[in-house]
């Protein structure tokens, strides 16, 4: 236990202390004529109270010595009784603060922190003022009458807590069965006047009182708090923490009605802006609706691609209207805020480069104009009518009425077909090959191929069909049929049709058909005769 500091005329020296030990302490930050170092900082406290803070060493003993020896004069004082009546006296580099008269410690000018304008006679008033109520809790706490006050008034507090939280969860209740039945009765409404329900009822509901539940909780966790630090305020060793809790509500309170005050002009600037932004978007999607629409015809733009750049400049109006309005957000300045747009731009930057690229092939594919919505296209193996284009995907309706998505850059990075650019000009091209032996006339065999395309509904008769031997192969010679459709969704039904009538001519004129492979000549051509066409469960076509 370090030795008790008392006052000598003339100097500041510590009962007990070794002077060898005094004359040790370091030069660089000791006052020579008062043996006094600047030491790490103690805190004094009593019954759970912060009393003043310890910054000086005297003579060898640190502040944490000065404290535990303060703590036990003070003891020993409670200890014998008395007033105990705090009071303070200049003395020579500070201030003594007496309890019954009788010296405590002491506020040394080097205890007094300079740098917040601090000075030894303020600290010390305060220190006295601390432990004046820090020695009437100690003798609360030996008064039996008043514990018993303290403890009577936190039974009433309790039982005042738990009504307002069992009247707060009644309220509650009540107001949400009347939202529920308003929300229910709100969807029946709709869905029937929409014919589908756009909605379930019980999801709808909960979102209607979830803003109820909040208020419900928050006021809860209000009544926890105040109710906590009343309780806390009742007993003399717990009473510091309970005036600290009410005392931060308080503070709290009074910083958020600030804070929201202060953040009233730069929000209405937001709320000017984003209003200006939001007319700026309406007049671009009025314009590109008339685009679209045909209404208006512009050279830089047409009714394919009206829509992405609609869209394109709404994106840019917006951005431009966040980047002005950054600065007016509350908190914009803050660093959690700053930290957090960090992440947001590193998690975005990381995980957009797929999204990037799916964007670019979407442009790419808009503004090149290769296909539009409503064209018969081809990619890869798949081959629909082209939905939609979006940023990102685009949508293919089969003729087996399957419904493909596919990725913008796999489209890019495929080759496309498209078979209804070119339907007005001509109509679209169907193709389809047959290989025949040598021993059949190729004369013979382009009038059957064009016989049969005659025969089959769906192809134009202008431009005729054209038949091409495009190959001299091993064993067979290879004939294209070209042919010309007007509605390129057709184009398998035509197919089939006209394979169907190649077989029949080819059967009927006793020509064999060498497709796929040929491994020799059979002793008989290998064709049906017309008797057999319509074999079971084959039916012939009804007789006009």
């Amino acid at each position: 236990m370090a030795a008790l500091a008392i006052h000598l005329p003339g100097a500041v020296v510590a009962a007990g202390a070794d002077p060898a030990t005094a004359a040790a302490a370091p030069a660089a930050s000791t006052t020579a004529a008062a043996g006094i170092v600047v030491a790490e900082p103690t805190e004094l406290k009593i019954a759970n109270r912060s009393i003043v803070t310890l910054r000086a060493g005297i003579f060898g003993a640190t502040p944490t010595d000065r404290a535990e020896a303060i703590e036990d004069r003070i003891d020993s004082i409670v200890a014998r009784g008395g007033p105990l009546e705090v009071t303070t006296r200049a003395i020579e580099g500070g201030y003594a603060v007496l309890v019954d008269g009788d010296l405590v410690f002491r506020v040394l000018d080097a205890d007094v922190d300079a740098e917040v304008g601090e000075t030894a006679e303020e600290v010390a008033a305060r220190a006295a003022r601390t432990l004046q109520q820090a020695l009437r809790e100690i003798s609360e706490v030996r008064n039996t009458r008043a514990i018993a006050s303290a403890v009577v008034t936190a039974l009433v507090a309790t039982l005042v807590m738990v009504a307002l939280l069992w009247a707060l969860h009644r309220a509650y209740r009540w107001g949400a069965r009347r939202i529920t039945a308003f929300a229910e009765r709100r969807t029946a409404r709709l869905t029937q006047a929409l014919g589908r329900q756009v909605t379930g009822q019980i999801g709808f509901a909960r979102i209607a009182v979830a803003p109820l539940r909040l208020v419900a909780v928050l006021l809860g966790l209000l009544v926890s708090y105040e109710w906590l630090g009343i309780v806390l305020k009742q007993f003399p060793y717990t009473r510091p923490w309970g005036e600290a809790l009410l005392s931060n509500l308080v503070s709290a309170l009074g910083e958020f009605v600030l804070s929201a005050m202060k953040a009233v002009p730069g929000l209405l600037f937001v709320l000017l802006i984003f209003v200006v932004a939001r007319f700026l978007v309406r007049i671009l999607q009025s314009f590109v609706a008339s685009v679209e629409q045909g209404r208006v015809s512009v050279a830089w733009v047409d009714e394919t691609t009206a829509r992405p750049t609609g869209k394109l400049l709404s994106a840019v109006v917006w951005l431009l209207a966040l980047v002005a309005a950054y600065p007016y957000i509350p908190g914009s300045e803050s660093e959690a805020f700053r930290g957090i747009g960090v992440f947001v731009g590193l998690m975005l930057s990381i995980g957009s480069s797929g999204v990037v690229n799916q964007a670019v092939s979407g442009l790419m594919l808009m503004y090149t104009r290769s296909f539009k919505p409503g064209e018969f296209v081809k990619v890869g193996d798949t081959e629909g009518i082209v939905r939609s284009i979006g940023f990102l995907t685009t949508e293919i309706e089969t003729l087996r009425r399957e419904h493909i998505t596919i990725p913008n850059a796999v489209i890019v990075g495929n080759t496309m077909r498209n078979y209804s650019r070119f339907k007005d000009q001509g109509g679209v091209r169907v193709v389809t090959t047959v290989t025949i032996g040598y021993d059949a006339a190729w004369r013979q065999v382009q009038e059957m191929l064009r016989l049969a395309a005659e025969r089959t509904e769906g192809v134009l008769r202008d431009p005729p069909a054209r038949i091409l031997q495009t190959a001299l192969l091993d064993h067979a010679v290879e004939y294209t049929v070209i042919v010309s459709i007007a509605d390129p969704t057709t184009r398998l039904a035509v197919l089939d049709v006209l394979h169907a009538h190649i077989l029949d001519l080819f059967n009927e004129h006793g020509v064999q058909i060498m497709s796929p492979h040929y491994e020799g000549d059979p002793e008989a051509p290998k064709v049906v005769p017309r008797e057999q066409w319509f074999r079971a469960p084959a039916r012939p076509p009804p007789q006009d």
